[in-house]
């Protein structure tokens, strides 16, 4: 059998209000609801929820795709029933697409949300803290970046106050997560993992992919995550390169400077997008698809034997990709 606890512990909500349990693509935007047209009691063990814990509890993956890194293979189901008392451990946020930069991979534009600053404290207060109630980790990021959000930093600075015990996964570019912002934000002892998009080792590849980017504030908050790891302050230090056309020969360098500063280094495949040159031109950049011209440099660089080290993970598609080549 094969199992995943995402359904019944685990949100995602985003700037919609719409409410996932994993990663929208890897469920084929699957959504269980959203927080401003109905109750989270009603989302939370709705109809909707309930077919999609019915299917897992049966070892029913329709929902979701090849995409799922997620689905854990001989596991004994650890829940039973379609209905969970308690609300969701983990909640992930992506309540606001702001973002001081534009990567290549991601946007063409900066986006910044002007917010009506009474209206939101409410929507906090009534809307989303009341979900948190049995929150164990709140990650921010997924969307945009965290630091830049008027609304996201609020709705963290709210949530320490409420529950002091919260941790805090923050998934960012590097250039505004300083010590001095985390601290302001009461957040520093609170911290869980630190998740860095930084799809570059070199200052060059770096200019290239990240517009608007700040090379050496990031490598500095680097060394500062990476003292925090030493320090046992955050239990994980993660860097996450998406490999294209574009930054693929700097991945080695990319898996030593990740181990030389106490991080896992995560490769992800690019992804389809209509919102970028990149994204819109998927086959001219997606480096994993067989008939581009630079696909065998990408070949041979993941046959070195050091994707096999310990820090290093890679994403399906890239692991399916090496795991044939080897074969």
């Amino acid at each position: 059998m094969s199992f995943c606890t995402q359904p019944f512990n685990r949100i995602e909500i985003y700037e919609t209000g719409d409410v996932y349990n994993c990663c929208p693509q890897f469920i084929n935007y699957y959504s269980i609801g959203n927080i401003y047209k109905t109750s989270f009691d009603e989302i939370w063990n709705g109809e909707k929820i309930k077919k999609l814990r019915k299917l897992i509890i049966n070892s029913d993956f329709s929902l979701c795709n090849d995409l799922c890194n997620r689905k854990i293979n001989d596991e004994t189901p650890t829940y039973t029933s379609e209905t969970i008392n308690e609300y969701p451990e983990e909640i992930s946020i992506s309540s606001d697409n702001a973002c001081n930069v534009k990567c290549r991979i991601c946007r063409d534009k900066n986006f910044k949300t002007e917010y009506d600053k009474n209206n939101l404290e409410k929507e906090i207060e009534n809307i989303w803290l009341p979900i948190f109630k049995n929150a164990k980790l709140l990650r921010f990021g997924c969307s945009g970046e965290p630091f830049a959000s008027y609304k996201e930093t609020m709705i963290m600075k709210k949530a320490i106050q409420k529950y002091p015990n919260l941790k805090f996964h923050f998934h960012t570019n590097g250039i505004l997560g300083t010590e001095e912002k985390l601290k302001e934000l009461n957040v520093f002892n609170n911290i869980d993992i630190i998740t860095l998009s930084l799809h570059s080792a070199t200052r060059w590849t770096y200019n290239k992919v990240v517009r608007n980017g700040n090379y050496d504030k990031v490598m500095r908050n680097i060394k500062l995550y990476s003292k925090m790891k030493e320090n046992n302050l955050i239990n994980q230090f993660r860097m996450i390169f998406v490999v294209y056309d574009e930054n693929y020969k700097d991945m080695l360098k990319f898996i030593d400077l990740a181990k030389n500063n106490n991080a896992i280094a995560e490769f992800w495949a690019l992804r389809k997008n209509d919102v970028t040159e990149v994204g819109k031109n998927f086959d001219k950049f997606s480096i994993i698809n067989a008939n581009h011209k630079h696909h065998k440099d990408l070949i041979n660089i993941l046959n070195n034997p050091a994707f096999d080290s310990d820090n290093v993970v890679l994403f399906p598609e890239l692991k399916i990709l090496r795991k044939n080549e080897i074969e």
